[in-house]
């Protein structure tokens, strides 16, 4: 019988190829073969929501090579990953070759790619989870409605490139807020201090304040400070007070799941999010460890639940007698409980084997794959160690102030007792061997007398919050129910990769764009970007996958807020309506211009107009972009000149004046422009070119470049008798350098664009004038005198004085920065300022 094994990954069909028989044929479907549309909604809102779905960029060869093999397959089965996202997958492989096949469709899961688990997934073959596959689709779709419908607001107000999204905007808020805090905080002063005291037998101990008259203090003052260690001094003498010893119990933490690798991760190998998820689906999907063919190291990486088979609990307590011995076993075996929002069915992450230590994997994996594999075994074979034993001795010393206050001194000491789970993992709560400290305490006793041999008092200052690490960020998103295991990785990079946030010495900060985004979506919509309206979201996204709520409901219940709140951010910035009214009453008795065509467009004032006047009618209000057409357009019509323009109020009168005066700007610039084209040959300039063997377009990534079909578009500008831009001009340079063996009249085009002495890869030197901005930044940036130190992010070093010093030097020789270089040197201004 002929089987059809269908996966995401070629890794994972590749390893799971080596542990089944030829009666498979496996083949992996590279990820989702049908997703909504790129560049338009893709969900057909008075329909139920419905999505639209079309073939993804590369998916035309794969589904191609599946129809024929499900030709010839007496089964299907569908093994995508275990989890929403993977539950969809399997749903439109079904949907897409249910057609082409009579053979049944059995879904297939495992959470681990050994051939045990394998062999137990496929006789355990089942359905398509529905339930899962209407919680991805409403995920999809919800956030679909808010990025597409959102992020419009954004570009017409804030940056064209810019983009709002569901979670990411609420993630951006977080990172925002906690700056704020961090800006508005206000140093407060206090004082800690410390005796050392000396025993009868000449023995000594430090002890720090803990209490005056049995209640905490705070001692704001250098004056207040030298009041209280007067009091101590010239008090009663002092004597040994409580006494105690404690055992006490530190236990194991739980199996790793994504959110605590990930914070793990970041805080102890310094991995990003994206970087841990990336190694740890390298370990998921299989490495070739020797034992002839690729095996999964680990369990599933995205999950939420800290879950421990029982076989896998059986093999970690051989494991650890065997190594360690009985007393590292637990009286009972370990469990810990999941939150409610935690899927049971999943596992913790784990080695799929613990017989397969680090050391023994170390032939086998590059160094951030050992690190990480190390990371999860130690965190997994602890999880399931008897708990560390600590003895804890305290003990406290009181004086009577000469003040009457009473000063309760207290000194305390950890001695490590059994090792336990900690023989095998620390993490950052390590705690100290503190025996010298503790033999001491061990030996006093209640009234034992005590002299005073020295005194310490140290200044200290509160501490604003700390900036968000990656790993902070990501326990907050989870502590406020905010995401999922599966895009926690990808909340962190796309905030990053939209220069909202950078990460800095592994702190995330806002940038200045990041600001005006959150604020203006903060501003505009509120509730939509409210962390706990989120998290709502994300609970409602639970209970479609357990079935409890309908898809279509809970986004019936989402839009009937969201397009008001959608309405109501598009025009809360509008006139009023009174604002508005009185500017197209300016108009009356204007007589508008003929249509006029420009390139491809016509422009009919009249008409525009019209439209307006009948929109204010209708609703009574027109947007904020609309009213400063109309503005621009009584300019045009120097309608500051007719004798209705002196009743209007003075900000309108202001803003009809600015805006007249950027049109007779705007209409200098353009005769200086037309008479500069005018000046220059551009037609023997381009004549130039006319034997020049354009090369064919190329496409790098999304976009195409055709050399002939640019030129062609400069050409006709110029000889329309529009100057060429400072921008183009580069272009039309750097052209010049590519084909310069194969212009007719090199030298007319050095005279003109300068060309001649650059060299390919160089940036040539335009006539055109630099930026004004560029020389009072790099003066301001000569003054810095504490430089930022140099951050690697990837295989990338960021290094802030050497981009000052190579920009300085462009500039110096004269050479045209790009849009990106004087941006970056806006940015980096704004960075310094307050160093300068």
């Amino acid at each position: 019988m002929s089987k059809l094994l269908i996966v995401e990954s070629p890794t994972k069909a590749r390893t799971i190829g080596k542990m089944l028989g030829k009666n498979y044929n496996i083949i992996a479907s590279m990820g989702h073969i049908r997703d909504l549309p790129e560049r338009e909604l893709g969900v057909d809102i008075a329909n139920g929501f419905t999505p639209q779905y079309v073939d993804t960029a590369r998916s035309k060869s794969v589904v191609k090579e599946l129809r024929s093999a499900t030709k010839n397959a007496d089964e299907i089965y569908l093994a995508p990953d275990p989890d929403r996202e993977g539950e969809a997958i399997a749903w439109h492989l079904a949907e897409v070759l249910k057609n082409s096949t009579k053979s049944p469709f059995y879904r297939v899961t495992f959470h681990e790619i050994t051939r045990s688990a394998i062999e137990k997934a496929l006789s355990e073959k089942g359905e398509i989870n529905l339930n899962l596959v209407d919680a991805q689709q409403a995920r999809r779709v919800l956030d679909r409605l808010v990025g597409y419908k959102v992020s419009p607001l954004l570009w017409s107000r804030i940056n064209k490139g810019s983009s709002a999204g569901r979670v990411q905007s609420v993630a951006l808020r977080l990172v925002v807020e906690r700056e704020r805090a961090i800006n508005a905080f206000q140093p407060e002063e206090y004082w800690v201090f410390s005796l050392i005291f000396r025993t009868a037998d000449g023995r000594e101990f430090t002890s720090r304040l803990f209490k005056i008259d049995g209640k905490d203090f705070k001692v704001g003052s250098g004056g207040e400070a030298e009041k209280l260690i007067a009091a101590v001094i010239d008090g009663n003498s002092p004597a040994v007070g409580a006494v105690s010893k404690a055992e006490r119990k530190r236990y194991a933490p739980a199996p790793f799941t994504t959110s605590t690798l990930q914070q793990t991760a970041n805080t102890l190998l310094h991995y990003s999010a994206t970087n841990t998820m990336r190694y740890a689906q390298q370990l998921y999907e299989g490495m070739d460890v020797g034992e002839g063919g690729a095996v999964g190291l680990i369990t599933y990486m995205r999950t939420d639940s800290v879950t421990i088979a029982r076989e896998a609990q059986e093999a970690a307590k051989a494991f650890i007698l065997d190594h360690y011995g009985a007393q590292y076993i637990p009286s009972k075996p370990n469990f810990y409980k999941n939150k409610s929002s935690a899927q049971e069915a999943h596992e913790a992450i784990r080695p799929t084997d613990v017989r397969r230590t680090p050391e023994a994997m170390a032939a086998f994996l590059d160094s951030t794959q050992l690190k990480l594999y190390t990371l999860i075994w130690r965190r997994f074979v602890a999880s399931q160690m008897a708990p560390a034993i600590q003895s804890l001795s305290t003990v406290d010393v009181v004086i009577g102030g000469r003040d009457s206050h009473s000063y309760t001194f207290r000194a305390t000491a950890t001695v490590p007792v059994f090792a336990g789970f900690s023989k095998v993992y620390e993490d950052a709560k390590k705690s100290k061997d503190e025996s010298r400290e503790a033999e001491v305490l061990g030996s006093l006793k209640t009234g034992d007398a005590l002299t005073i041999r020295d005194v310490a008092t140290e200044q200290k200052f509160t501490e604003p919050p700390s900036r968000y690490s990656e790993a902070a960020l990501i326990k907050e998103l989870e502590e406020n129910g905010i995401g999922r295991p599966s895009t926690y990785a990808t909340i962190l990079r796309t905030i990053q990769d939209r220069d909202y946030v950078n990460r800095e010495q592994g702190k995330l900060i806002p940038t200045e764009l990041g600001f005006q985004v959150n604020d203006f979506l903060v501003g505009r919509l509120p509730a939509l970007f409210d962390v706990g309206f989120t998290a709502q979201m994300e609970q409602e996204l639970d209970e479609i996958e357990e079935g409890k709520i309908s898809w279509t409901d809970m986004m019936t219940d989402f839009y009937s807020k969201f397009s008001p709140w959608l309405d109501a951010a598009k025009v809360s910035d509008a006139p009023s309506a009174n604002e508005a009214e009185t500017l197209l009453k300016l108009f009356d008795g204007v007589a508008f211009a003929p249509p006029e065509k420009v390139g491809r467009r016509t422009f009919d004032d009249g008409k525009f107009f019209r439209s307006l006047q009948d929109k204010f009618k209708k609703d009574r209000q027109i947007t904020l972009k609309q009213f400063q057409s109309l503005v621009a357009l009584a300019a045009k019509y120097r309608l500051n000149q007719s004798p209705a323009f002196a009743v209007l109020p003075g900000e309108l009168q202001a803003q009809i004046e600015q805006a007249f005066a950027e049109q007779t700007e705007r209409k200098k610039r353009r005769e200086q422009s037309q008479a500069t084209a005018s000046a220059i040959d551009y037609a023997g300039l381009f004549a130039a070119f006319d034997q020049v063997n354009f090369e064919p377009p190329s496409k790098k990534g999304r976009f195409t470049y055709d050399d002939k079909k640019f030129f062609n578009s400069l050409k006709r500008q110029a000889l329309d008798g529009k100057a060429l831009s400072e921008k183009q001009n580069a272009a039309l340079q750097r052209m010049a350098t590519k084909y310069r063996e194969q212009l007719v009249n090199a030298t007319l085009v050095d005279s003109i664009l300068g060309a001649g002495a650059e060299k390919p890869g160089e940036t040539p030197t335009a006539n055109a004038p630099q930026d004004p901005r560029i020389a009072p930044l790099l003066e301001e940036l000569s003054n810095v005198t504490a430089w930022a130190a140099p951050v690697k992010r990837g295989k990338y070093t960021y290094d802030d004085q050497e981009f000052y010093k190579s920009i300085a030097k462009q500039h110096a020789a004269g050479r045209i920065l790009s849009d990106r270089q004087v941006a970056a040197l806006v940015k980096m201004a704004g960075k310094y300022k307050s160093s300068i």
